[in-house]
């Protein structure tokens, strides 16, 4: 997977610092249109009308409503007319007939995320280990694919890691390089959202 670019989104991996987890996630209904097909491993924000939508660029400590990531979607269909769960949902789902729609998330601030590099650390300092403690902002949004219905966000790496930073606002932690492929050309990290960044630790609603 990491030989080739095929970004899945966020996955969710574990919890920070060995913290019990128990799998748990939160369902947020939507109401009113997706603007963007919603896919499994999307960054979820919440609109002020508490609609959970697909975000469509990095988030940063400046972006309200940050709850988590897409690990799925429920609804009833309006072909079978009967309860649905499914990877993704299509952009303008409500207006298409859908009802129900549930944003399965996983929401937890503590948790841990794998995901794929846009790019080989190549020369980075240290290589693989020199990204861990750096934060970076997430890319190749509104790339998903309909086929599989996962995401196609990956982290923004740059050419040697040069995107890689201590900026404070950036949206992720890196805490970890997936083993075996630290010298790939598309890497996996483990990442964390970023304090701030994620809406259960910031002090601004929506």
């Amino acid at each position: 997977m990491s030989q080739v670019a095929s970004p899945t989104g966020l996955r969710p991996v574990k919890l920070i610092g060995s913290q019990s987890n128990s799998g748990a996630i939160r369902e947020i209904k939507l109401s009113t249109n997706n603007a963007a097909a919603i896919f499994n491993g999307d960054v979820i924000q919440l609109t002020s009308a508490g609609n959970p939508q697909a975000l469509s660029a990095t988030p940063t400590t400046s972006t309200a409503g940050i709850v988590g990531v897409c690990v799925g979607v429920r609804y009833t269909s309006p072909d079978l007319k009967q309860p649905m769960f499914a990877q993704s949902l299509p952009a303008g789902a409500i207006a298409a007939g859908y009802t129900e729609v549930y944003i399965r998330i996983a929401d937890d601030p503590d948790l841990l995320f794998a995901v794929q590099g846009s790019a080989a650390f190549g020369t980075l300092p240290n290589g693989a280990h020199g990204a861990i403690g750096k934060n970076a902002a997430l890319g190749n949004f509104s790339a998903g694919n309909a086929a599989t219905g996962n995401s196609g966000v990956n982290l923004v790496v740059g050419t040697n890691g040069a995107s890689l930073a201590a900026t404070g606002t950036l949206a992720v932690r890196i805490v970890d390089v997936v083993s075996g492929t630290e010298t790939h050309p598309y890497p996996e990290l483990i990442v964390k959202i970023n304090q701030g960044v994620h809406s259960y630790n910031a002090s601004t609603g929506v």
